[in-house]
């Protein structure tokens, strides 16, 4: 009987704190099914039988990672709201006789206990939902499945080895809180070290310039391939500003309203104001918590999101044609007569060719300087983020691209600068190439852009000059110091037909082109072949954008349930004693809306700015990823953002009920 004494005074314990632990173990269970799931996943054997889905295991296999990272965080964090809780209750243990031996085998049981349901329970639900989940996965990224229903002994392994040492490693550090304390800590546990803090100027004004400091490169960026380097910079400086803002940013800012004697002389500001002073220090880092875990969500699912709704658009800017041919150091006879060889061999086929097209162009990596200068000296540079490539093609090719009938005369151009296109400012006057002086006749807005160009990650510039003549040659090789200059060709043919018919005319051209590599050198595609694998992509990263999503949503709604929990009660015997010194219920209660609805708003608040500063930093993101239709990012962003909202206003409206009756 001895033996099941720490057992029986742990179901005991549990079912007393069931407002503590009933969140915790339902956090663990749905942390355990989750992570089993995407885990299952990957080990699925069903998934590697289909066609297209090496992007897909490639996402989820980074998914797996995540997921455990943030796992073993949350299991922690959940954690320690409910040890601090527990920690009066263990004092008191300890005052009835408990050594401390006692009490650290009582807590080992307790974990043991919580370990056994959360796994089993776990499993259960993640084996339950692991078909569901995916063929929702199947579902999005628009795949055929082999699937069979099976339990993944691997997944299941690898969970249980995970969550067992997350398990064990909690139920020492409970341990080690109880072991490290005396009795009269242990009592005063909830509540200790809860003194007014002062005003820390340096680490507001580090929070400010890292904040600043992080907007500023949002911002800034013009370029995506500089965005790709600073946007984890930015979101490190901004994580950085964000928790020291709100640890000490937010104690400097109540104590000047302190100050300000008409505000804080009310009976709710006198309240809420002196009370978010006493604990801030405690509060500021699950507000800072909430809003980092806030802002990551709405990035994330917006970004995603509008990735998987705009596949079609990421397919036309990334293939502008059905059939398109890259074509290396080609001659403006070769490409006449492959565009001669394509049509005859459309037209033997049965296939009806809507358009073909075809232009040459000169690639030149430059730097773009100040005053429309543009630099080709570029080799011996270290930061590569601020090139620009400048496409020159000869004016009789951009005439039949536009259907126009431009002149130039000799030294005189034509610019198209597309729009995402930040890196210089062109207007009718002089462009430099190097030392080159070239007067801009006109700005152009036909686009010329091709699909090669459109999936780098630099800006494109693209200059009409009268011809591609030995003389203009000479002068390229001049400035650039090259020995040869080559002329790369892209010819562009649509079809018209169902999609099977347009893919299989697509193929035929590309398998006609291959037999003619020993007059051409280049490559070809075909956007009907790259479909799958696009909506595998972006169908990836939209499921693991709702995974992750639901899994930091879940850790923002627990931060808050367990705040306003301890919250409720800290302030339950201040509240009281506020009552015994004359204040009515109704101004009780009014204070502690007061105090409530601002701690809650700040996080939200600070969460949509963050979101709004990094919105063009995203854009130059996802252009990397072929969106170019910010528009579209914008409405998902703002949809992302009302959605959380409707969310994060339900959970508090809950909590704060709770809030309330353990105040009551």
């Amino acid at each position: 009987m001895r033996s099941l004494f720490y057992p029986k005074l742990a179901v005991s314990n549990i079912r007393k704190n069931s407002k503590l632990y009933f969140p915790f173990m339902l956090t663990g269970i749905i942390t355990i099914a989750m992570y089993y799931i995407i885990v299952s996943i990957m080990y699925n054997r069903g998934l590697s039988e289909i066609p297209h889905t090496s992007d897909v295991r490639s996402i989820i296999g980074v998914g797996v990672g995540v997921v455990a990272f943030f796992s073993v965080i949350f299991m922690f964090y959940t954690n320690s709201f409910v040890i601090k809780r527990r920690k009066k209750e263990l004092g008191l243990y300890n005052v009835l006789g408990m050594d401390k031996g006692n009490l650290m085998k009582m807590i080992f049981a307790e974990t043991i206990l919580i370990a056994v349901i959360e796994l089993a329970v776990g499993f259960a639900v993640g084996i339950t939902l692991s078909r569901l989940i995916f063929l929702i996965l199947l579902k999005i990224v628009r795949l055929d499945s082999p699937l069979e229903f099976m339990m993944e002994p691997s997944a299941m392994a690898q969970t249980g080895l995970l969550f067992g040492v997350v398990f064990l490693a909690m139920a020492f550090h409970n341990i080690w809180q109880v072991y490290r304390v005396n009795t009269i800590d242990l009592l005063q546990g909830s509540t200790h070290g809860e003194r007014e803090p002062k005003t820390k100027i340096l680490l507001t004004l580090t929070g400010a310039v890292t904040l600043g400091a992080g907007y500023f490169l949002a911002l800034t960026t013009k370029t995506p391939l500089q965005a790709l380097g600073m946007f984890f910079v930015a979101v490190i400086l901004v994580i950085i500003g964000t928790y020291c803002l709100f640890t000490a940013g937010s104690i400097a800012m109540l104590k000047l309203l302190k100050k300000n004697r008409n505000y804080y002389y009310r009976t709710n500001h006198f309240i809420s104001v002196s009370g978010m002073i006493y604990r801030m220090k405690q509060n500021a880092v699950g507000l800072a918590n909430i809003c980092i875990l806030s802002t990551m969500v709405l990035i994330m699912l917006s970004a995603t999101i509008s990735l998987y709704v705009g596949v079609e658009d990421i397919l036309v800017t990334r293939f502008p044609h059905d059939f398109e041919a890259s074509l290396r150091d080609v001659t403006e006879e070769q490409m006449d007569g492959l565009m001669s060889e394509i049509a005859e061999n459309a037209e033997d086929r049965g296939d009806e060719i809507t358009d073909i097209e075809g232009y040459r162009s000169l690639s030149l990596t430059v730097l773009p300087g100040e005053n429309n200068h543009l630099g080709v000296e570029v080799e011996d540079m270290i930061d590569y983020s601020g090139l620009m490539v400048v496409e020159v093609l000869p004016l009789a090719d951009y005439n039949t691209l536009a259907g126009k009938n431009e002149t130039l005369s000799e030294g005189e151009v034509l610019i198209y600068k597309p729009d995402y296109n930040e890196s210089i400012e062109v207007g009718e006057g002089s462009l430099y190439l190097g030392d080159l002086e070239f007067k801009v006749k006109k700005i152009v807005d036909f686009n010329i852009t091709s699909g090669n160009s459109q999936m780098s990650a630099v800006d494109f510039l693209y200059m009409v000059v009268p011809d591609l003549d030995t003389v203009f040659f000479e002068k390229i090789k001049e400035i650039t110091g090259e020995e040869e200059v080559c002329v790369d060709g892209v010819i562009g043919v649509d079809y018209k037909g169902t999609r099977d018919e347009v893919k299989q005319a697509g193929d035929a051209t590309a398998a006609k082109v291959a037999e003619m590599k020993d007059e051409v050198n280049g490559y070809c595609e075909v956007r009907e072949d790259s479909r799958k694998d696009f909506y595998g992509f972006y169908g990836g990263f939209l499921f693991l954008g709702i995974y992750f999503g639901s899994l930091f949503l879940m850790a923002t709604v627990l931060i808050i349930y367990y705040k306003q929990i301890s919250e409720g009660y800290d302030d339950k015997e201040r509240f009281q004693i506020m009552q015994k010194v004359g204040m009515s219920r109704r101004e009780v209660k009014r204070a502690i809306h007061s105090q409530i609805v601002i701690v809650f708003a700040l996080p939200l608040a600070a969460a949509v700015v963050h979101v709004c500063v990094a919105f063009p930093i995203m854009v130059r993101l996802l252009a990397i990823m072929n969106l170019t239709n910010a528009e579209l990012f914008r409405s998902c962003t703002i949809a992302t953002v009302g959605v959380f909202a409707a969310i994060y206003a339900a959970v508090y409206l809950m909590t704060a009920k709770e809030y309330y009756r353990i105040v009551k």
